[in-house]
């Protein structure tokens, strides 16, 4: 057995048992994030030419431990194929970077069809809060974003306020139909309540 991959084993194996430790603890603990809400890599694509580097960066420690763990898998199979260390490393590493940008972008989406965490629709939708991602005109059309279920939702809306809704602005949701989420400003509908009673 070589060298690397003796590395590659050990790498994967103590990958493996922290992948497992953590999914343990979520699962006892109930635990979602450990406190690790932030990304560890904020990168702007402006730099890279619009290429988005920082979707196939791991985004948290559960996707940190996993492509490293997928590294390691990968570089063990290129050293059994027979490749050097300093071909089969660098191969394993975008080999990780892979299959993390796979599972945290296609994944997520695969688990959210499973449980149908959908946004609610009909009257359901009411008092949804969100935010207009772009100007909109007095019912003209556009798109908003809620966050529900601690998940963000870009959606096509309508505007159902007196005056266009700026980019950024809240908006409330009156009703969904047809996959249109009717939207108002927030001031607008806190405008209309009676504070005097």
């Amino acid at each position: 057995m070589s060298k690397s991959l003796t590395f590659y084993l050990i790498i994967f194996i103590i990958s493996s048992l922290a992948f497992i430790a953590d999914l343990i603890l979520r699962y006892i603990e109930k635990i979602k994030s450990f406190d690790v809400q932030k990304k560890f890599f904020n990168l702007s694509s402006e730099g890279f030419e619009g290429v988005p580097v920082e979707k196939f960066l791991p985004e948290n420690l559960t996707m940190l431990v996993l492509s490293v763990m997928a590294a390691s898998a990968g570089g063990s199979l290129l050293d059994l194929a027979g490749l050097s260390w300093y071909i089969s490393f660098p191969c394993a590493v975008v080999c990780g970077l892979i299959i993390c940008f796979f599972v945290q972008h296609l994944g997520d989406n695969a688990v959210d069809i499973i449980k149908r965490n959908r946004l609610p629709k009909g009257e359901k939708a009411a008092g949804l809060i969100g935010c207009c991602v772009e100007s909109v005109e007095a019912g003209g059309w556009g798109k908003v974003r809620f966050l529900y279920k601690n998940r963000e939702f870009t959606v096509n809306s309508a505007c159902t306020a007196d005056s266009g809704i700026d980019a950024g602005q809240e908006v409330i949701a009156v009703y969904e139909q047809d996959g249109y989420y009717f939207v108002t400003k927030a001031d607008e509908i806190y405008k209309g309540i009676d504070t005097n009673f």
